[in-house]
């Protein structure tokens, strides 16, 4: 079910954001396969299951064409308590990762300006 490459992946997120990483999710059309979790995460899992079947619908086909900016290459959501990156694959496949809000604090700060201007 997961590319060959999900656990490059794993292993760049962990050099990159460290401790920050609290999750690495592959799924597929009906299952999901965690390929990271932080110890001390394990509390959300049932949270994280959530996000994933919200997510699942970006990896359908008619979903990736809603925008006419090209292919959907992946989406990041920012929430008070953690970041959401979603990359959709072929065929109904994804992978979700999530991190602490201080791996993106350059986004994160320049969403709250402008949330600011609003």
């Amino acid at each position: 079910m997961q590319p060959a490459s999900a656990p490059q992946l794993v292993e760049y997120l962990r050099r990159r954001v460290g401790d920050d990483l609290r999750r690495v999710v592959c799924y597929g059309e009906d299952e999901t396969d965690v390929l990271f979790a932080r110890g001390d995460r394990s509390d959300v899992e049932s949270d994280a299951e959530r996000a994933v079947q919200y997510l699942r619908h970006e990896s359908r086909s008619r979903e990736r064409r809603t925008f006419p900016f090209g292919e959907l290459n992946g989406t990041v959501r920012s929430f008070e308590d953690a970041v959401v990156m979603h990359f959709p694959l072929a065929q109904s496949r994804g992978i979700v990762v999530t991190l602490d809000p201080n791996a993106a604090r350059q986004l994160n700060a320049f969403m709250d300006e402008c949330i600011d201007q609003l």
